[in-house]
């Protein structure tokens, strides 16, 4: 395997998947649950986040196809959706993605590990945008990057699952601070896809 490649996919899909964003909000919205109740919480977040990106990144390029849109225009569109987030992940400290209807969702509990968890809180916008990217930047590479994809979200899911320990050692403060480096992370990658897009759509 290459791990050069790999480290190229793998880290920008977890930047912008970022498991630590959600951390407060998963636990404020399965707080007083019971342990089987959190387990079946974050194995609908897995499913529905890992399900929705392979959708994305399979048809993806032939939605982009039949829209007419190009890999260059969706790199540079891409970069730019994953800059805006990446600036809110450093301003704030979290996720434009998250919400602050936490009381209403807690009381929707089937839905809880869909909707926000699996997506938009997993599978958002940027991470929608990124795997398309990737599956035409790398086009020779699909099992790395379903490898890399899988990885990010097995890794969310025990974070999710360590959430309470987690949130003791490195409390609110550490995981905001987290997600800031997360999105300085981002927002070079950003960057990086908007100039790989200009590039490719002037033949540079």
């Amino acid at each position: 395997m290459d791990w050069n490649l790999f480290i190229h996919i793998f880290v920008p899909l977890f930047s912008v998947i970022d498991p630590f964003a959600a951390l407060p909000l998963y636990i404020s919205l399965t707080s007083g649950f019971s342990s089987r109740q959190k387990n079946n919480v974050v194995r609908e977040a897995f499913i529905t986040s890992l399900a929705l990106l392979i959708f994305f990144a399979f048809a993806g390029i032939y939605i982009l196809d039949f829209m007419g849109i190009s890999i260059a225009a969706l790199m540079i569109a891409g970069g730019l959706l994953m800059l805006l987030v990446s600036m809110e992940m450093v301003k704030e400290g979290d996720k434009p993605r998250s919400t602050g209807k936490k009381a209403s969702l807690h009381e929707e509990v089937g839905d809880i590990g869909i909707v926000p968890l699996g997506t938009p809180m997993l599978a958002g916008p940027g991470a929608i945008s990124l795997v398309i990217i990737l599956m035409g930047k790398y086009r020779s590479e699909v099992p790395l990057i379903m490898l890399s994809l899988f990885l990010v979200l097995i890794i969310a899911a025990i974070i999710f699952l360590s959430a309470d320990y987690i949130m003791r050692v490195i409390g609110e403060k550490g995981s905001r601070a987290l997600t800031r480096v997360m999105g300085l992370l981002v927002t070079a990658f950003a960057v990086q896809y908007i100039l790989d897009g200009i590039a490719l759509y002037f033949h540079l």
